[in-house]
């Protein structure tokens, strides 16, 4: 029986039929999965029909914690969302942190939620110390994210009880519609859109019940570990005082960073979304998540403008990437209020950049006209067409009914050759890293399981100061399988991935034993971030996906950069792929794993059953 680390119980609750049943985590399968996401593909992949569209209410959507959360270990503030997207039919996960779900869910007695089915009206689900029920919540249908929140903790009387709740844009369906709680997201993949379909407006969680702790005197000597390297990375001040927009001039001065729509890497505009500015313009304190010693989140301010006096989330690096220069803005309050929108009607603010910037492009090629875009006319660098698309976007109204689809969807609709600078892998955005400057993150977008999705394995700091070469195939697939393989583990773990700033990779093992009673090795960590990513792989074989979907748009591939350091480069995708799926083991031509392979990782029983 599962004890250390974990309350030992998965809850299940089929919305159609207003069952709710528990049942026993397997020791067996912890082990070879951890939690998380390795434990989220492993019951995806036996209980998710094949084909089966992902609104269908015969598709479960799953919340799991791993065995850290509840405990005392840094960085470990987080839950894992998985379903399967809505936006490209693969698994997705999403992570979420900034409040205390995770924790709050060991404590009410569960390490994880299944839910499964469609309600007839709009309900939430309330886990009170172990009591569970379903609640009517058509009085909150139509709320925003944060008024749903808020308006739960009022009906409860609980200002503390922990809130996943959905907006307007995911009870609409809208493929990249994610999931707010507090001032964070589950953004990517479709979470909310999943929610919405099965008239799940939001899960509710308190409880009070303890984690145990295998061996607490180690626990203690790696917390005190823990907390000394911390505070010796000199790069902790700077993460602290910029947040993640402190990584925009490397990317901008690199060639990186993303400028109207994927097509240029220069940008007039840039000097507003520098750190600096960012910091000076809108930053009022830092934010931390729960139980997190590195406060990188920021509460901020707007100080002028149309939109002055507005407290909201300081907006991150992707969002400043993806809804300012992707979409030809460079006034940092423009941005800092679509970020707040966006997370006010639970939109991913990666996709929904990437496709303002998408349909602008189409306009300003004539492929579309005001005809199509309800008689606005859409220019890069323009506050109204970005605050009226995302309006539009989150209510699928007139041209954002287009637009919630998604891009790829979108670019069909258009057709007229947009697919070409249609910028997915899919059918999930690319985040804020131009991958003809950055070529391996490149292969990631190509081969992360989900579509593009830069935290499957980013490679900016290894092409970058590691390989010290970021524009050609050089050990490119062998990195992405590394760093895949480490986001992997963290993601099973449930652990943040700025726990790079205290631990590496056996520090987050040997917490992982310390609070189990495990013993992993480093070698038996890297076998199961390969059962997990390769399980990842053959759901989505099963699902009709091929090595001609481990690809990138016709831009990528054939455009050169038109300008800055990387200035002519293109992806050289192909020879990355085939160095990529050797590293795996996989059939170098092919991207499939091989029987020997499947054998090897203990998964020849899960995939002959499913």
């Amino acid at each position: 029986m599962l004890k250390n680390g974990f309350m030992g119980k998965i809850l299940r609750v089929n919305l159609t039929d207003e069952t709710i049943e528990d049942e026993s985590l397997k020791s067996s399968v912890m082990k070879q999965y951890i939690g998380g996401r390795g434990l989220g593909a492993y019951l995806a992949y036996k209980e998710i029909p094949p084909h089966e569209d992902a609104f269908s209410p015969n598709i479960s959507i799953y919340f799991i914690t791993g065995p850290l959360q509840g405990t005392l270990t840094p960085f470990t503030p987080k839950f894992i969302i998985l379903n399967k997207s809505p936006l490209s039919g693969s698994l997705s996960r999403s992570v979420c942190g900034g409040s205390t779900f995770g924790a709050e869910l060991k404590y009410a007695g569960y390490d994880a939620v299944v839910v499964k089915g469609k309600a007839k009206t709009p309900v939430y689900l309330l886990i009170d110390n172990g009591k569970v029920s379903i609640k009517d919540a058509q009085k909150y249908w139509g709320m925003t994210s944060s008024d749903t929140q808020e308006a739960i903790k009022t009906e409860l009387n609980d200002p503390t009880v922990s809130i996943v709740p959905i907006g307007p844009a995911g009870e609409k369906r809208v493929r990249f519609s994610g999931v707010i709680v507090g001032s964070r997201a589950a953004g990517r993949g479709g979470a909310g859109a999943v929610m919405g379909s099965k008239n799940l407006k939001a899960i509710v969680v308190r409880g009070n019940k303890s984690v145990h702790v295998a061996d607490i005197k180690q626990f203690k000597k790696l917390l005190g570990e823990t907390y000394t390297a911390i505070k010796e990375n000199p790069d902790v001040s700077k993460r602290i005082e910029f947040g993640t927009p402190g990584t925009l001039a490397s990317t901008y001065s690199s060639g990186i960073l993303p400028t109207m729509n994927f097509s240029r890497s220069t940008f007039d505009g840039i000097e507003g979304l520098m750190p600096e500015n960012v910091r000076d313009m809108l930053y009022v304190h830092n934010e931390s998540c729960f139980g997190c010693p590195l406060p990188c989140g920021k509460l901020a301010l707007i100080k002028k403008g149309p939109f002055k006096g507005m407290v909201l989330p300081g907006p991150e690096y992707e969002t400043i990437g993806l809804l300012g220069s992707n979409c030809g803005i460079g006034d940092i309050q423009t941005v800092a209020q679509a970020n707040y929108l966006c997370n006010e009607y639970g939109l991913d603010t990666i996709s929904t950049g990437s496709v303002i910037a998408f349909a602008i492009e189409c306009y300003q090629k004539g492929i579309i006209t005001k005809k199509d875009t309800d008689g606005l006319e859409l220019k890069f660098g323009d506050t109204e067409t970005l605050i009226s698309l995302i309006e539009k976007i989150s209510r699928r109204d007139g041209f954002g009914n287009v637009l919630a689809e998604g891009t790829k969807r979108a670019s069909k609709m258009i057709g007229q050759g947009s697919d070409k600078f249609a910028m997915h892998s899919k059918g999930q955005d690319f985040a804020a890293y131009e991958p003809r400057a950055l070529v391996g993150m490149g292969l990631l977008y190509a081969t992360a399981t989900p579509g593009a999705n830069h935290s499957f394995g980013p490679t900016l700091t290894a092409e970058k100061m590691e390989l010290k070469d970021t524009l050609t195939n050089v050990k490119k697939g062998k990195i992405v399988r590394r760093e895949q393989n480490r986001y992997c583990l963290q993601d099973s773990m449930v652990m943040c991935s700025f726990s790079r700033f205290g631990m590496n990779d056996s520090h987050r093992l040997r917490f992982v034993n310390a609070v189990t009673g495990w013993n992993f090795s480093d070698e038996e960590a890297i076998l199961i971030a390969d059962r997990i990513f390769t399980l990842e792989k053959l759901f989505n074989i099963r699902e009709g996906f091929s090595k001609a979907d481990d690809n990138l748009p016709w831009r990528c591939l054939n455009e050169p950069l038109p300008d800055g350091l990387a200035k002519g480069n293109t992806v050289p995708l192909e020879s990355m792929l085939q160095d990529y799926y050797a590293d795996r083991g996989w059939n170098r031509d092919t991207g499939i794993p091989g029987k020997e392979m499947i054998e090897r990782l203990g998964l020849s029983d899960l995939v002959c059953e499913n």
